[in-house]
């Protein structure tokens, strides 16, 4: 009588959902969760570069709205400082909410932990960037091209192609 030999698969649990999967698989099946260090993207990597870039360009940008602020009485006669002194206590605001929010969606993508905080603080980010350039625009003798080189492309665009990047990699992180 021959001999039949009946291989079976090699199973092995997932450990964020634990169900039983196959064994060579990269992904788990039910829940998207990466079982191998190949599962690993550059892509999210990469978005959290982006976002620690937009929050750098933040940050530049807030250094120079606190000089402005402290430096704006010995510029202008205090009737036209008066003007400018909100447009700048509103741009050093959106400044330090994105460099926080640039930050942390950034480092939390790097170390890939809380997928819903990454992409919040991402968003924020992005939206500080969105507030920064909308404040560029409706200030007195301002310039488009000045605007988007100086506030759109470094402070939004980074923080929306991180978004882009990370949003549907949800399943290399741990929550």
């Amino acid at each position: 009588m021959p001999i039949v030999h009946t291989c079976l698969p090699m199973v092995s649990k997932c450990p964020k959902c634990g169900r039983t999967v196959p064994d060579d698989s990269v992904y788990c099946l039910y829940c998207g969760y990466g079982l191998k260090p190949s599962a690993r993207t550059t892509q999210v990597s990469a978005g959290g570069t982006l976002a620690i870039v937009a929050a750098v360009a933040h940050l530049i940008i807030l250094a120079q709205s606190v000089v402005a602020l402290t430096s704006i009485y010995s510029w202008y006669p205090p009737v036209v400082a008066q003007g400018w002194i909100v447009y700048d206590q509103t741009l050093t605001f959106f400044s330090v909410t994105g460099f926080l929010f640039g930050l942390t969606a950034g480092i939390l993508s790097l170390i890939r932990r809380s997928y819903v905080w990454t992409m919040v603080s991402a968003g924020l980010c992005m939206l500080s960037g969105a507030g920064s350039w909308i404040i560029s625009m409706i200030i007195p003798y301002s310039y488009v091209l000045g605007s988007l080189l100086y506030y759109f492309l470094p402070m939004f665009v980074p923080a929306l192609i991180a978004i882009v990047m990370i949003y549907p990699r949800k399943a290399e992180f741990k929550q």
